[in-house]
This record gives structure tokens, sequence and C-alpha cells, in this order.
């Protein structure tokens, strides 16, 4: 009877264990928690390109950088700020967080 129950308790707890690791844990959600997503209704490229025409409308000098992934600068008298800005078809976000781009860019892909 020991035999028996310790037979299914163990394939049991390992498929509990692997099944909880398959679903990405705890940090799937936080890793996008602070990023601001929208209906996907735009390709990648041309959630890249409003991105980018958002930006240059709004006084910042875009870099290409990867893919999915600009470089946002912006010089203003003696202040210079630099930003990332990570994309994909349906969220993007802004390291450091700049709430003005952040709006330019919203309100570009809400068009």
């Amino acid at each position: 009877m020991k035999k028996l129950l310790k037979l299914t308790l163990v394939p049991a707890i390992v498929l509990l264990m692997a099944s909880c690791s398959a679903t990405g844990g705890p940090d799937a959600d936080t890793q996008t928690a602070s990023f601001e997503h929208f209906k996907p209704k735009h390709s990648l490229s041309e959630v890249h390109d409003l991105i980018v025409q958002a930006g240059k409308e709004n006084g910042w000098r875009m870099t290409e950088f990867k893919d999915n992934e600009i470089i946002a600068e912006k010089v203003s008298d003696d202040d210079t700020k630099a930003v990332s800005i990570k994309f994909a078809k349906n969220y993007f976000h802004i390291e450091p967080e700049d709430g003005d781009l952040e709006d330019a860019i919203k309100d570009k892909l809400e068009e």
C-alpha cells in the first residue's frame, strides 16, 4: 500500500512542478506590468514608424537600435535626456520613464 501511494504521489508532484514552471511563473506578469498596452491594430513596422514620427514631432532624435527598440534623445538648453523605447504590436515601454514622450506615442498610436 505504501509503495502504491509513493508511486502515485511522486509523479503527481513532478507534474505539478512542471506545470507551474511552464506558465512563466510570477515574473511573467511583472515584466510587462509597467508597459503601455494598446489594441493591436498596426503591424510591427507601422508601430515602429508611428513611434519614430511621434518622437520627431516632439523634438526627439530617434536612433534605430534593434528591430523592436529605439533610442530617443532630446537636448533642450543645458539638459539632455536619453531613453530606450521597446515595443511590440500591442505594447511599448520607455526606460527611464518620460511622461511627455509616452503621451505623444499613445496619441499617435490611437489616431
